[in-house]
C-alpha cells in the first residue's frame, strides 16, 4: 500500500524511549560499580621479614605548636610568639620595616612549613595596611596565613 499509512505501527516512540532506559541502566551500574570496591581483610597483619617483634613502635611526640600572631593597629604592629611581644611602628600604609621583616623571616626559618600565622586587625586599622601586611608575610614565604577581623583582646587571649 502505497502513501496510505496502513496498518503498522509507529515504533519510533518505543525504539527512542528504551535506548534512553538502556542508557539509564548503564549509567546505574556504573554508580554502583563506583560505590563499592573489594577489599580483603586478613586477621593480622603481615609485617617485612625484617621486623622480628610484634610491638608497633613507639608513638611520635607531639610537637608542641607555637602562636604566631601579627596584630595590626592604625599606628603600630604587634608580633606575638606565644607570650613573648614586640611592636613595630606603622607610618600611614606603610608597615613595612625591616625589623619587622627581619622577625617574620626568622619565624620562617624556625618553624616548620604547616604553621599557621594570623593577622589579627585592630578596629582603627585600614583594609590598605592590612592588605600591605599580607602581602609583607605572602612575599617572605608564607602560605599558611589567617587573617582574623577581631583583636586578639577582644578574643579573650
Amino acid at each position: 500500500m502505497a502513501g496510505g499509512g496502513g496498518n503498522e505501527p509507529n515504533l519510533t516512540a518505543f525504539i527512542d524511549l528504551f535506548s534512553v532506559l538502556i542508557c539509564f541502566l548503564l549509567m546505574t551500574a556504573a554508580w554502583i560499580q563506583l560505590e563499592s570496591f573489594q577489599i580483603q581483610i586478613e586477621e593480622k597483619p603481615k609485617l617485612s621479614p625484617d621486623v622480628a617483634s610484634d610491638v608497633p613502635p613507639p608513638p611520635e611526640p607531639p610537637e608542641k605548636k607555637v602562636k604566631l600572631t601579627l596584630t595590626l593597629h592604625k599606628d603600630r604592629v604587634i608580633a606575638r610568639e606565644d607570650q613573648l611581644e614586640k611592636s613595630f611602628p606603622v607610618n600611614g600604609l606603610v608597615v613595612r620595616s625591616e625589623p619587622l621583616a627581619a622577625l617574620v623571616s626568622n619565624w620562617r626559618q624556625r618553624f616548620k612549613a604547616d604553621q599557621m600565622l594570623i593577622l589579627n586587625s585592630g578596629h582603627q586599622a585600614t583594609y590598605g595596611q592590612l592588605i600591605r601586611l599580607y602581602d609583607l608575610v605572602n612575599l617572605l614565604g608564607w602560605s599558611e596565613v589567617a587573617i582574623s577581623p577581631y583583636e586578639e583582646a577582644a578574643l579573650g587571649q
